[in-house]
């Protein structure tokens, strides 16, 4: 098959995703949707030609040894892509995410003010929170690209893999690979503390050592963003508390109390008129009223002061609301997202904060 032609396509047409799989065709995920491709159904030799040729001989070996391997590769000048090749009943699988060559700004992303205001914080640790193919990695990319244009700052990146790559502009940026530059987030995030960073972007949190140290590089002064596979402000909390054990709960309670500046949730919805997807943000912005209530453990308190839209705050009710009333999404399909049908439909009738902002996303494949 020819895979470089079957990317391109995938590139011109906007797809998000190429999913590929023994005895079927390939798909591409457009808006959201799977979406079958006019190809004939892929045999194994087919699976096999693309995996030499896109993965190099030594993660080959990974592949066979832990059946399962990821990668970023750009194809010519037309697309970075994310590779992950696994095995499902003794047959290649694989699934190609497209990431474009250009970083997109925040304004190009649409996003709301505060998100701008959040790239400006100089320490304590932001995490950006949403399911897979939320856009989370397009958002800390603009983040990383504002910052990195407006601030004379060093700026270390730890991903697996890399997605967007960075060039030097004011600030200085040093991209490292798990598995290629660096063993794993945990060890990444440990020798980037030796390194002269002011910002430090740990591509995911999956771990209680990577979160434990991450949270340290925040309390010693440096600005920290990370991912996380939580649906809103309040799980990503107890997400991270929950993680360590019982008798280190109290204390990474204050941690986060000090530390934690921001939690940004994504998202996606599609548009009302059938093509691409807007993205709905759920912001906590931690004000003092916030920290005293993550302290005393009244995390479900928290929800209410994100109502009242201080400093730019917003549920993610508040946010598919006003994509509603703006006639963005349909309001059925916005239900489909809402966690409190009854405070979702109050909202897209105006009763709401004034300071109520949602996000619209255009420049987001998944």
């Amino acid at each position: 098959m020819n895979i470089s032609a079957l990317i391109e396509g995938a590139a011109q047409v906007k797809a998000s995703d190429i999913h590929l799989m023994e005895e079927c065709a390939p798909y591409f995920r457009l808006d959201g949707e799977l979406t079958p491709v006019k190809h004939p159904p892929l045999t194994h030799e087919d699976m096999l030609v693309v995996v030499n040729e896109l993965v190099p001989e030594r993660l080959r070996e990974v592949l066979e040894k832990r059946r399962g391997v990821d990668l970023g590769f750009k194809h010519k000048d037309v697309v970075r892509l994310r590779l992950i090749v696994y095995y499902e009943r003794q047959r290649i699988r694989m699934v190609f995410r497209l990431i474009p060559l250009t970083i997109p700004t925040l304004e190009q992303l649409n996003l709301p003010p505060v998100v701008q205001t959040i790239a400006t914080f100089n320490r304590g640790m932001v995490l950006v929170t949403g399911p897979t193919g939320s856009g989370k990695s397009t958002t800390l990319s603009a983040v990383i690209h504002y910052i990195n244009s407006h601030d004379r700052v060093s700026i270390t990146t730890i991903e697996d893999p890399i997605e967007f790559v960075h060039t030097n502009m004011m600030g200085m940026v040093t991209q490292r690979e798990v598995g290629e530059d660096v063993l794993d987030f945990n060890s990444g995030v440990i020798q980037a503390l030796r390194q002269d960073p002011d910002v430090i972007l740990v591509g995911e949190m999956r771990d209680t050592d990577t979160i434990r140290t991450a949270i340290k590089a925040s309390e010693t002064g440096h600005y920290v963003l990370s991912t996380l596979h939580t649906t809103n402000a309040i799980q990503t909390m107890e997400r991270v508390i929950g993680t360590f054990p019982q008798a280190e709960q109290d204390l990474v309670r204050e941690q986060l109390a000090s530390n934690l500046r921001a939690s940004i949730t994504q998202t996606l919805v599609r548009r009302a008129e059938g093509k691409g997807r807007a993205a709905a943000l759920e912001v906590l912005v931690v004000t003092g009223t916030v920290s005293k209530l993550i302290s005393e453990n009244r995390l479900r308190d928290i929800y209410g002061v994100m109502q009242g839209g201080e400093e730019g705050m917003m549920t993610c009710d508040q946010a598919l609301a006003k994509l509603v009333r703006e006639k963005i999404i349909a309001e059925e399909e916005g239900l489909q997202y809402a966690r409190d049908e009854f405070a979702y439909k109050r909202y897209i009738k105006g009763v709401s904060s004034s300071n109520d902002r949602g996000g619209i996303i255009a420049g987001f494949g998944g």
